[in-house]
């Protein structure tokens, strides 16, 4: 419940000073290692101000205006995209600058954001944002926001002074949230230095620079009020959350350790009333650098991809595993045309490790798998010891465009009614038999739990069943009737076990589900 109540009252919001959007994604590099903390450093400035510090660092942060393309010029390359065969649907969440987040109440006035332009004038209409970036180079690269960037066919940087000039779109990226501008160096203006954001502590003072909601540059202040933070679409970015108060039009622009060295390029803010409520998010320095410096290269990152669906071994799960602790990320799905399934790897394995380096929590193994390229070794536990495989990932944006493509779940047909079949959780489970074999592809005799029909928004709708599911364990106990899956719920509920683990099979795949039984109070449907 009150999960549900956060998601209906926060609204994450991206910093472009026109639109109100959802937080993007990010991807990290490995963090280097630091001897000295922030504040350590703070304290070596001796007496030098704020003041002073301020009049050095802002000429290096600039406005940046952005012309955008039009409604039917977006349309038009999509349906280009298609007639070529590329992955020409883009999700609205994902190129639309005004949808709303998705954990957020949708009002009529959001609603109608997203719909399309009535009048053909609209449709042709170009419009216009803002947003701020920093300069990072005596070349004139200079970083920003990719929401910030997203859609445009025109930028214009302007000065703290005034002077405007065009620039040139070097690389961007969705998932990351960056991109790099480039321009003539103007004269007069001193890049910013990268900063340390590993070195920072909580309750390091910090300042951002900006131009929020069309101002001038203003300078804000606060403090870390936390590190390694998620947002609801950052799953490849461990953000820096800070006080200072950043707004839309913020965007881009640096957050800075008080000696004046850029700690974060400020992202995101969770707000309900649509403005800074001291909940504002920033890419951290260490993590952004070699983001950037592949986009300066190459215009775009390329990512690792093992094509496997997993989660964290929660407190308590360790042990229906057979493990000493609660470690590592448990397989709930291997594809079989993924580079994981080909290697070896399959559903219920938990990879403690990649290349060597422990896994220790959800997003350091994001990272890891999207760093990963060429031959790469991936550490399980399964059945009570550690085994390695040797994977070779595959590049994570063809791997998604084929994904959604070949992704079909088969339906089995209705069952008769005296089949042994029973209702639990919700689900209608019958026994395998002969038609289940075939429509699953299975040998014969093999044993297990189709699930025929489900209540929707019943307890197994929720747990995440769908019907044509083929279950075949619950945790060590193996599934041949309907009254198996129930005694082992049952028990799980009246021990107070937090967890019970179901392997199943979903079109022809392994898989694993947690199905959270500590906060169930039967198996009746309700």
């Amino acid at each position: 419940m009150m999960k549900k109540m956060l998601r209906h009252s926060l609204v994450a919001t991206m910093l472009v000073s026109t639109a109100l959007i959802t937080p993007a994604l990010s991807y990290a590099g490995t963090p280097k290692p630091h001897t000295e903390t922030q504040s350590q450093i703070t304290r070596d400035m001796g007496d030098q101000s704020l003041a002073s510090v301020y009049q050095q660092v802002s000429p290096g942060v600039v406005r940046i205006n952005v012309l955008k393309k039009s409604y039917a010029e977006i349309v038009d390359e999509e349906r280009e995209k298609k007639e070529e065969g590329k992955d020409f649907y883009l999700p609205p969440d994902e190129r639309d600058d005004d949808t709303p987040d998705k954990d957020r109440n949708r009002d009529d006035k959001a609603e109608k954001k997203n719909e399309e332009p009535k009048y053909d004038w609209q449709k042709r209409k170009r419009n216009g944002s803002t947003g701020t970036g920093f300069f990072i180079s005596s070349k004139g690269l200079i970083v920003t926001n990719e929401h910030v960037v997203r859609d445009g066919i025109q930028f214009i940087v302007v000065l703290k002074d005034g002077r405007r000039m065009r620039a040139k779109l070097l690389g961007k990226d969705y998932l990351t949230d960056l991109a790099v501008l480039q321009v003539a160096m103007p004269e007069g203006v001193t890049p910013l230095a990268w900063g340390s954001s590993d070195a920072l502590l909580v309750g390091d003072p910090v300042f951002a620079l900006g131009y929020p909601y069309g101002f001038d540059q203003s300078l804000t202040t606060g403090v870390i009020s936390g590190k390694q933070r998620q947002l609801s679409k950052g799953e490849y970015n461990p953000y820096l959350q800070t006080d200072a108060a950043v707004n839309k039009g913020n965007s881009g622009g640096p957050l800075l350790a008080m000696d004046g060295r850029v700690v974060g390029v400020n992202s995101a803010l969770y707000t309900r009333s649509g403005g800074n409520e001291g909940l504002a998010f920033s890419i951290p320095s260490e993590h952004a650098q070699g983001i950037v410096d592949l986009l300066i290269r190459d215009g775009e990152i390329k990512r690792g991809w093992f094509g496997i669906a997993y989660s964290e071994v929660k407190p308590g799960l360790g042990p229906l595993l057979g493990m000493e602790r609660d470690e590592g990320m448990l397989i709930h799905r291997a594809p079989k045309d993924e580079p994981a399934y080909q290697a070896g790897i399959r559903a219920g394995d938990v990879i403690v490790a990649v290349n060597g380096a422990t896994v220790t929590s959800r997003l350091h193994f994001r990272m890891q798998a999207a760093e990963a390229t060429g031959k790469t070794t991936v550490t399980v536990w399964r059945d009570g010891g550690y085994k390695s495989f040797s994977l070779i990932p595959d590049d994570m944006d063809e791997a998604k465009s084929r994904r959604r493509q070949a992704e079909r779940d088969r339906i089995l047909g209705k069952t008769p009614e005296d089949d042994g079949r029973k209702k639990v959780m919700g689900l209608e489970l019958v026994p395998a038999n002969e038609k289940a074999w075939e429509k699953l592809e299975l040998p014969k005799g093999t044993q297990g739990l189709v699930v025929d029909r489900m209540e929707k928004m019943g307890q197994g709708d929720q747990a995440g069943f769908m019907k044509g599911d083929f279950i075949t364990r619950i945790n060590e106990t193996k599934t041949a009737t309907p009254d198996d899956f129930e005694s082992v719920m049952k028990k799980a509920i009246e021990n107070g076990d937090p967890y019970a683990l179901v392997y199943y099979k979903r079109g022809g795949e392994d898989r694993t589900k947690i199905v959270d039984t500590l906060g169930m109070v039967d198996l009746a449907d309700y």
